[in-house]
């Protein structure tokens, strides 16, 4: 470690790890998921990061589909990270792996929305 303790950002988790020889463990930080410190009157802060106001919005549209409020196309459509609007990027990610794991190319197919890594 450092002189009293390190800090590695680590932008593929959001967040940053914190070594500290005074708390002698390494914690995890992503100040955006949630936040757990008051906000600037004293209270709590916490529904102003990106996680609790992802969950928010996944409960209200299940809350809206169930009610029949709203059409699975519908949530498409709001660009809300739904199956049809995920598996472009899963496919990328998904082709990225095998293809360091398996040292090739891993090409992508869409065809009649039928995903396929070759």
């Amino acid at each position: 470690m450092a002189s009293k303790g390190e800090i590695r950002v680590d932008q593929a988790k959001r967040g940053y790890d914190v070594a500290s020889d005074d708390v002698g463990q390494v914690q995890w930080i992503n100040p955006f998921y949630m936040r757990y410190a008051p906000d600037e009157d004293g209270n709590f802060g916490g529904q102003t990061g990106y996680g609790y106001i992802s969950f928010e919005k996944f409960v209200d549209a299940v809350t809206a589909l169930k009610e029949g409020g709203v059409t699975l196309d519908a949530l498409d459509r709001k660009g809300l990270p739904t199956l049809a609007n995920t598996i472009a990027t899963t496919a990328i990610l998904e082709a990225g792996r095998r293809s360091l794991d398996e040292g090739r190319k891993i090409a992508i197919e869409e065809k009649d929305g039928l995903w396929q890594l070759l």
